[in-house]
């Protein structure tokens, strides 16, 4: 049975990179990857991609993945921060022992949903998200890509390969 994993993106300004290149590494793996966003059409990034997501966020809460991974980008503060929906499939999915990703600003998404606190993780640093990761109690680390057990998150763009591979690393 192949691997099911479920990426996250903002309705607009994802980041194409931290989209494309986990999908792509992912596909290279053999790996099935649905695509999920607050609404079922068109989705848009911030450099111009445009993704027909497979399915939204609500949906996506009945389906069961091997591994649920949150997309970055100026959007993910908008459609993805405080996306209670969202908490409970990353929260589901983590106590069923599954891996839990996010990339750029989007690992907030982790700590907002209780997946951080006490963990190493890392975030593209602005102030807001540092601000965030403080008021959740997250160690942040100072890499590109940190994996904690089940928990992979990355800094941004320039990190998007390295992190895919590291999350398809944990589902081999």
């Amino acid at each position: 049975m192949d691997k099911r994993i479920l990426l996250v993106i903002a309705q607009h300004k994802f980041r194409d990179e931290e989209f494309e290149h986990p999908k792509t590494v992912f596909g290279q793996e053999g790996f099935s990857v649905s695509v999920a966003a607050p609404e079922k059409k068109e989705a848009t990034g911030m450099k111009g991609a445009k993704i027909m997501p497979d399915l939204t966020i609500s949906d996506a809460a009945m389906q069961q993945y091997d591994a649920v991974v949150v997309v970055g980008g100026g959007g993910a503060r908008e459609y993805l921060w405080n996306n209670q929906t969202l908490f409970n499939i990353l929260n589901a999915h983590y106590a069923a022992g599954k891996p839990v990703a996010a990339i750029c600003i989007a690992p907030v998404v982790l700590a907002q949903a209780g997946l951080l606190k006490g963990v190493s993780a890392t975030v593209y640093k602005e102030p807001e998200t540092l601000a965030e990761f403080a008021k959740y109690g997250v160690k942040l680390e100072e890499k590109d890509v940190v994996v904690s057990g089940r928990i992979v998150t990355a800094n941004g763009p320039t990190a998007a390969r390295a992190f895919g591979h590291a999350v398809a690393a944990l589902l081999t």
